[in-house]
């Protein structure tokens, strides 16, 4: 190879690099401003109010729950959300735990506000059902992250064609063979209107839905 192609290749190299660094610096400061906006919508107007988040509030009930039942399994959580202003969701300071008693067959529904367990709230109900537990050590997406996805996957287009819509966020044991999932769903005032996305609760990626 003669000098002066090894000069152009080098150039052409050193062209690419340049163009290849100018691409993913322009994708992170594109990441970062979104990770940015994304982060207002979870906010909460009243800095007095305190929201805490679905793994947070678990700890305090899993405590009351075995003090309930020793054997208590976790099978589901879900807490509401809604936009108070344009771009602030508001919401979610109460969890409501589900767990299940093998050797009673008994459900103990408990709320949880803040990081408070409300014991005297709870309620208990005899179930016949084969019931799914949760592997709480599968469990490594958080409800503000499946939030945000919900939002950046339809959820916030939603919201502004039906501002007054309640969301929805439940995190459901898997099916056989299945994922445990984040279901989080977008309701419109009356129910008219309806969106959902299915979030893979232990990677964070977004279930295709199936066709019917």
């Amino acid at each position: 190879m003669s000098r002066k192609v090894q000069i152009a290749v080098i150039a052409i190299l050193g062209l690419f690099v340049v163009g290849v660094y100018v691409v993913l610096g322009g994708l992170l400061l594109t990441r970062r401003g979104a990770q940015a906006t994304r982060k207002s919508y979870i906010t909460y107007p009243d800095p007095g109010v305190q929201r805490v988040s679905a793994q947070r509030a678990y700890a305090q009930a899993f405590a009351l729950a075995r003090d309930w039942q020793g054997d208590a399994q976790l099978v589901g959580a879900r807490a509401s959300f809604r936009q108070e202003t344009s771009g602030t969701i508001g919401g979610g300071q109460t969890w409501s735990f589900q767990f299940f008693s093998p050797s009673t067959s008994r459900l103990y529904l408990l709320p949880v506000q803040g990081e408070q367990a409300q014991g005297e709230l709870a309620v208990e109900r005899q179930v016949r059902a084969e019931m799914t537990y949760v592997e709480v050590a599968q469990w490594r997406v958080d409800s503000e992250d499946a939030l945000l996805i919900f939002l950046s996957h339809g959820g916030e287009e939603f919201l502004k064609q039906h501002p007054e819509a309640v969301i929805n966020l439940q995190l459901v044991p898997p099916k056989k063979d299945g994922e445990l999932i984040w279901l989080a769903s977008g309701v419109s005032q009356g129910g008219q209107a309806v969106y959902f996305v299915q979030i893979d609760a232990q990677t964070g990626s977004v279930i295709p839905q199936k066709s019917s």
